[in-house]
């Protein structure tokens, strides 16, 4: 063998083992999940990819106290395309991904629990779950999901609980949308805020537009930005049905799986009898805790909704998955709202 085929046989070796790891996103086939996490690539030792554009909610729906980094992928040169109902149309091969985690306060180390994905496929999007080990290096899909005692600090007391991680197809119960899977909290309203970038404020819609992510249009001119609900210096019923929206209206509305009750939890909602006012409940059965409206005005103990959100009975509780806790501080937002209701059901 010469000297110069050496040579080159050297540097081909050296290449190959100096390649650095890939840096695109890699996704399944349509229909199929990846068994790992890491081999979607979408993390390197917890680092997210450079293809991922991490983004924040205005409100975030509750999960037990669980905190959440959120984070979106579009394939270069394509972007998202604003709706008139708020949403917007993904192209094929976008991804949303999700960590759902416990901080050093909450438990002594900070710890990811389990990250969820949105796929973008030919047809539809789908959902899955992946559990992360106690040495949070990897994550394995779970289809058929997970429970994990835990117990946590929040505020001053000692909460102990069942954290669920959603089977396959309870995702799709939360994110059923005409009976496809569609994402819930990625939505105009509840995007434009401002958020912080290399030290400056800006405005995240106009973030996200400069990076091509989404496409804005003349459907932002007649879309509601939310308040946030954790907004106390907010009008109180702004900050409910902000909550409502969020932690319910993805289900409770006219093209999600709740719309046969005819109760409608969005948060640009006016009509009375939609929102539940001395509405009487189609079929909540064990539900309704003995109550007889949805809401009922100036009543909050008396109303079917404050006593399904403040119970744990699987029976009764709702949202029926995505907690085991009670969420005090929304339930107190709701109450103040509803006990500042001045509507008479029994008036003539």
């Amino acid at each position: 063998m010469t000297a110069f085929r050496i040579l080159i046989l050297s540097l081909v070796v050296f290449w190959s083992c100096s390649t650095p790891k890939q840096s695109g996103i890699s996704l399944p086939e349509d229909g199929e999940f990846f068994d790992l996490l890491s081999e979607y690539n979408v993390f390197d030792d917890l680092v997210p990819n450079e293809k991922l554009t991490k983004y924040e909610v205005t409100n975030s729906l509750f999960t037990d106290y669980a905190e959440k980094d959120r984070y979106v992928y579009i394939p270069d040169g394509q972007s998202a395309t604003l709706k008139k109902d708020g949403f917007f149309d993904w192209p094929v091969g976008s991804m949303m991904v999700k960590n759902f985690y416990y901080t050093v306060d909450q438990i002594d180390t900070e710890k990811i629990i389990e990250t969820r994905l949105l796929i973008k496929d030919e047809t539809e999007w789908k959902a899955i779950s992946y559990v992360w080990n106690d040495q949070q290096t990897e994550a394995k899909i779970s289809k058929v999901g997970a429970v994990f005692p835990l117990t946590i600090d929040h505020k001053t007391e000692k909460l102990a609980f069942d954290y669920v991680v959603p089977n396959k197809n309870q995702c799709k119960s939360c994110h059923n949308k005409n009976e496809k899977i569609d994402p819930i909290g990625f939505k105009y309203g509840n995007l434009d805020t401002d958020i912080s970038v290399d030290s400056k404020s800006v405005n995240q819609l106009a973030y996200l537009a400069d990076k091509g992510i989404i496409k804005l249009n003349v459907f932002q001119d007649s879309i509601n930005s939310m308040i946030s609900y954790n907004d106390a210096g907010q009008d109180i019923q702004e900050r409910a049905l902000a909550y409502l929206d969020i932690n319910c209206g993805h289900c409770h509305r006219p093209d999600g799986p709740g719309n046969t009750s005819g109760l409608f939890l969005q948060y640009d909602e006016t009509r009375s009898n939609h929102l539940g006012f001395c509405k009487s409940p189609v079929a909540a059965g064990k539900g309704s805790g003995g109550r007889i409206f949805d809401i009922y005005p100036g009543h909050a103990d008396s109303s079917i909704l404050y006593y399904r959100m403040a119970s744990v009975d699987p029976g009764s509780m709702m949202p029926e998955v995505g907690r085991s806790l009670t969420h005090k501080e929304g339930l107190s937002i709701v109450a103040e709202w509803i006990n500042a209701l001045e509507y008479d059901c029994f008036a003539q």
